[in-house]
């Protein structure tokens, strides 16, 4: 049964937490909100590491307790190819490994309690155009192809936005890591409290990642971007059986897919359409975060989107209001990530090792947040006057 057409201001494609929070935004701000969600329920399937700053956790508007929660972080390893570990125990590194099967319904569950109505087994076909504005979703339920108009969509349907391409802006992106991850279980962790990232050729052209969710269970992956020669499932593997914590240990669930690392797209509105999320690329370049962007987002797009309804005016000069707030929040942020990690692309091994020796958590921070990026390079580089000179030369 197709829903009725002329009941929506706003429909929203995907009901992660860049859909939700957008959702449940705009229903707080008076707008009518349809959310289309092509699985059966939020959550499902699960993709990602399912790590989450305590910030960005409260962002959202949940409060952390169980079920939403796994694993509460205290401290992240960041291990080199010497095998040195360089421990970062901050207070802003505290965190979660989530259960986003949970965390991904409670946020869904949110935008419906704002007024939000939701569609699941519901799949974007594409955008309807008229006169060049997107006014309305064609789609599919149960077989059935319908339209769906409304004043504004705003896509949050993921790295491959249906809602983007068919929209006409950027296919995809020039740059993107391929991801793969197992759940292991029947581990004995030292250290449960501890995420784990690996670096530089210990897993060449790619780094790894441990997200513990108990001592006997862990989010095991990797993400691939230069090195494509082996599936990433296959470098994975081999990773996992070198470890003598996870070789042999049962492994419940497989994961993957594709993680943007460009930072934001340059266009993410057009008349009467919006992109969030993954679909508009704000995902954390160095390390593939992409929750938290998410939820700034959405709750940016959803209030914007809101006011732009109630206005009458849904041309792409006033959403672009979204996109200016946005990267004022997250957009240097996101650039100085995507500097750092071509930086990165450009170390050896043993620059690695050297990096790490000289290093403080607080310069991780800064430089995986892409916060004063050119200050912390040259405080890095000139504890060691005579690796500074080189070390520059590959930064600009």
């Amino acid at each position: 049964m197709s829903p009725d057409i002329t009941e929506y201001d706003i429909i929203v494609v995907g009901a992660g937490p860049a859909g939700a929070l957008t959702a449940r935004t705009a229903a707080e701000n008076g707008a009518k909100v349809l959310i289309l969600e092509e699985h059966e329920k939020a959550g499902t399937p699960v993709y990602c590491a399912e790590g989450l700053s305590h910030k960005g956790f409260i962002e959202s508007g949940l409060e952390p307790v169980e079920p939403l929660i796994a694993q509460k972080i205290h401290k992240i390893k960041l291990i080199v190819p010497s095998g040195k570990s360089v421990d970062i125990t901050h207070k802003e590194i505290e965190g979660y490994t989530l259960n986003r099967e949970h965390y991904d319904k409670a946020l869904a569950d949110s935008a419906e309690a704002a007024g939000a109505v939701m569609m699941n087994h519901t799949k974007a076909l594409g955008v309807i155009k008229e006169n060049g504005a997107v006014v309305g979703v064609r789609a599919v339920r149960d077989g059935e192809e319908f339209d769906i108009r409304a004043k504004l969509v705003i896509g949050a349907d993921g790295h491959a936005s249906v809602i983007r391409r068919s929209a006409g802006l950027k296919r995809y992106f020039d740059d993107f890591g391929i991801t793969a991850q197992w759940t292991l279980t029947d581990l004995d962790l030292e250290e449960p409290d501890a995420s784990e990232i690996y670096i530089g050729s210990v897993v060449p052209g790619a780094y790894v990642w441990v997200f513990p969710k108990s001592r006997s269970v862990a989010n095991v992956g990797l993400g691939i971007r230069t090195d494509r020669s082996k599936p990433a499932i296959q470098v994975l593997d081999d990773f996992i059986n070198n470890d003598p914590r996870f070789k042999g240990k049962p492994r419940t669930r497989k994961t993957g897919g594709i993680c943007p690392s460009t930072g934001t797209l340059d266009k993410i509105v057009m008349d009467g359409m919006m992109l969030v999320g993954d679909s508009a690329g704000m995902v954390v370049p160095l390390t593939g975060a992409g929750i938290h962007a998410s939820i700034v987002a959405g709750k940016i797009a959803g209030k914007v989107g809101a006011e732009a309804v109630k206005e009458g005016d849904l041309s792409a000069e006033r959403l672009q209001e979204y996109h200016r707030l946005f990267d004022e929040a997250w957009g240097k942020n996101l650039r100085d990530s995507r500097r750092i990690l071509d930086l990165a692309d450009k170390l050896s091994d043993a620059e690695m090792n050297k990096v790490a020796d000289m290093i403080k958590q607080e310069d991780i921070l800064d430089l995986v947040n892409g916060r004063k990026v050119a200050r912390t390079v040259l405080g890095i580089a000139f504890r060691d006057p005579l690796f500074s000179l080189k070390f520059l030369s590959k930064l600009l």
